[in-house]
């Protein structure tokens, strides 16, 4: 995804595309539980104030990548900032199924990307995500690293991924795993929209 700003906040939506939580307020709430500052969080996450500020009032949208920094210096996965409502409300059972009309949603105004939640809820050992990438979109400009292992499965098209120095190219079932500690990053550099699915342990996104 590129760093695009727009006038809207990502919301996260269920099947009915009611929104469930707020970004901007998310990343306000749990800096100001880490007794941060923006200007520390800026810092951190070399972002400027301004931006994080606006981020937080929900005036423009973060980048995946940028949210990922963010989320890393608050050393909470992404997924915990997008899904919030969800994990708060969330009951573990050993045993769960999720449809595919049923999976939460996540949509960034301005970008086609889609990312769908396949695990029950956010309180497992693995996240799963059913991600929708259109032509030309990408992680963002920049490779991010977090804790523990990766895998991507091509459903459809075809799909750019970094690991470290390689490049290596995913097609229709695929697969690449890889420790994420070492820098990564993605592209749909196709012509078409490509459909993958995402696997993280311990959940990260």
């Amino acid at each position: 995804m590129t760093s695009q700003l727009t006038k809207h906040s990502p919301r996260s939506f269920d099947e009915s595309s009611t929104p469930i939580c707020t970004i901007g307020e998310e990343i306000r709430l749990a800096r100001k539980s880490k007794k941060l500052t923006l200007v520390e969080l800026g810092k951190k996450t070399n972002l400027s104030v301004s931006y994080l500020s606006q981020v937080e009032r929900n005036i423009i949208t973060s980048s995946v990548s940028s949210l990922k920094r963010i989320a890393e210096v608050l050393n909470m996965p992404a997924s915990a900032i997008m899904f919030s409502e969800a994990r708060k409300k969330a009951v573990t059972h050993s045993v769960g199924i999720v449809r595919a009309n049923q999976r939460m949603k996540i949509e960034f105004p301005g970008s086609d990307i889609i990312y769908e939640m396949m695990t029950p809820d956010l309180k497992r050992k693995v996240s799963l995500f059913w991600i929708n990438l259109p032509p030309g979109s990408q992680s963002g400009v920049n490779a991010f690293s977090h804790e523990g292992e990766d895998a991507v499965i091509v459903i459809e098209g075809q799909l750019r991924v970094s690991v470290g120095d390689n490049w290596y190219t995913l097609n229709k079932n695929d697969c690449l795993y890889f420790e994420s500690e070492v820098p990564h990053q993605w592209r749909n550099e196709s012509t078409a929209f490509t459909v993958a699915i995402w696997m993280s342990t311990p959940p990260s996104f």
